[in-house]
């Protein structure tokens, strides 16, 4: 008998341990939460508390929480924020001031709780840490439009001394090409990736078949040095497309008299997008493929590619997947279809989602190793829309329902969730018997995963489901 109980005993600590509720609020006015955001290494979440200021959703509080801190660290106790955010270099903590009509008024960095450096409004900075923040632009800290011509600069700025230095790069070799050995290339555009200890500047060149392309990669430390640049020679053997993937830039124009965006995409780096695991600097490239030849845009989907790099830019696998589903099978740049890729709970994960004119979530998740694939599957639902003031006054936003939660709404994240954590899964069960409808978010950190629910009226719940 002593066994048993102890076998119980044991068993629910495990269970309490695996699912934890890590803060459960009432709502007070103008002390909403407003958004929610993961330290996935770390383990920690931070809830941005405020209240709407006209279109704006301000943030006024934020607090953090993690499995060892359940009464929470207040890390601002009365901001006024349009965002509010963790630096990706060290433990400190970046806030974009406003002046409660929308106009941004400084960036302030904390140190756990505590204000460190006060930037003005003309600072135009995209990494921060404690001692220093970092931008790349021309020499005026402004976009350089014209890569071929001109030359790019690192601004690092010093948060304690208040002085700027401003760092000359050395300009990669790849910008000098002949545009006529190349896919319908008019102007050289590039992209700036910023890491945690690095940034990259990048571009890729189009072969002429349509199908294989050149994707260069220079990269910086944080004092201005190039340590390495790479070249990835790449033939997905399919003819490539036109995807929103976050790769390179769109250009969206709104027609009043359909009242609708006619999007555009500006440049060749919209073909596909990379994923750097800087954990190991392997990086993963992956895009869409087409079915007609050397059309990049107006282009049926054929299927998707992802393939793999180690940190010296050698391939290790590619994997090219063809897709065999009419409604996944339509227009990609006309449906403005985007397609990412992460790394989560130790396995590659690539999706590709659609809510304009096509309501699904496809996603498959990839040995990191080999590249095989372990798990398929579209998910079909129905979009809840949201009037603007709505929005604003939403808790907990997300937007689209599945046939067997009647009471819930859901992000992406939950919905792929719901049908790979059974925990999570039998959790939504369970919560969708409740008599108010409830909204639910989920994120995902590197030891477990985190819901947030609320009815949007009267409280909010955070809970951890340990890996």
């Amino acid at each position: 008998m002593k066994k048993i109980l102890f076998s119980i005993a044991l068993f629910s600590s495990f269970y309490l341990h695996a699912q934890t509720t890590i803060v459960e609020e009432k709502f007070e006015k103008d002390n909403k939460p407003v958004e929610f955001e993961i330290l996935k290494n770390e383990n920690e979440v931070l809830v941005k508390k405020g209240k709407a200021y006209g279109s704006i959703r301000g943030i006024n509080k934020v607090d953090l929480f993690s499995l060892d801190n359940l009464k929470g660290t207040k890390i601002v106790e009365n901001g006024k924020f349009l965002d509010f955010k963790p630096s990706t270099i060290d433990n400190t903590f970046v806030g974009t001031e406003f002046n409660g009509v929308g106009w941004v008024s400084s960036t302030k960095i904390f140190e756990n709780n505590k204000l460190i450096a006060t930037l003005d409004s003309n600072k135009n900075f995209f990494l921060f840490s404690k001692e220093f923040s970092y931008s790349v632009g021309n020499e005026k800290n402004k976009y350089l439009d014209n890569i071929e011509k001109g030359n790019l600069f690192l601004h690092k700025y010093n948060n304690k001394l208040k002085k700027t230095q401003v760092i000359k790069l050395d300009k990669p070799s790849f910008f000098t090409v002949n545009k006529k050995d190349f896919y319908n290339l008019d102007e050289v555009a590039y992209k700036i990736f910023y890491h945690k200890n690095s940034f990259d500047v990048t571009t890729k060149f189009i072969n002429k078949d349509a199908r294989s392309f050149v994707f260069h990669r220079a990269i910086y430390d944080l004092d201005g040095k190039n340590t390495k640049t790479l070249s990835y020679n790449i033939n997905v053997g399919k003819p490539l497309i036109l995807s929103n993937n976050s790769g390179g830039e769109i250009d969206s124009n709104y027609n009043s008299l359909s009242k609708s965006f006619n999007d555009k995409f500006a440049d060749q780096l919209s073909i596909n997008n990379y994923y750097l695991d800087e954990d190991t600097n392997d990086i993963y490239v992956y895009g869409l493929f087409g079915k007609k030849d050397e059309r990049l845009v107006n282009n049926e989907v054929g299927g998707y590619y992802v393939i793999k790099f180690d940190s010296e830019g050698k391939q290790v696998w590619q994997k090219v997947q063809e897709i065999s589903d009419a409604e996944m099978n339509r227009n990609a740049s006309k449906l403005r279809l985007s397609n990412g890729f992460r790394i989560e709970n130790g396995q590659g994960v690539f999706s590709i989602f659609q809510y304009y004119s096509a309501e699904y979530y496809f996603y498959s998740q990839l040995d990191l190793s080999t590249g095989a694939i372990k798990s398929s599957q579209k998910i079909s639902f129905d979009v809840d829309k949201m009037w603007e003031s709505e929005y604003r006054n939403s808790q907990v936003v997300a937007f689209f329902n599945l046939k067997e939660y009647k009471k819930l709404k859901l992000d992406f994240d939950t919905m792929h969730l719901n049908s790979t954590d059974k925990r999570i899964q039998n959790y939504l069960v369970e919560l969708n018997k409740s008599k108010d409808k409830i909204s639910v978010n989920c994120l995902v950190s590197n030891k477990g995963n985190w819901l947030i629910e609320s009815d949007n009226d009267k409280y909010y719940k955070i809970t951890f489901f340990e890996k």
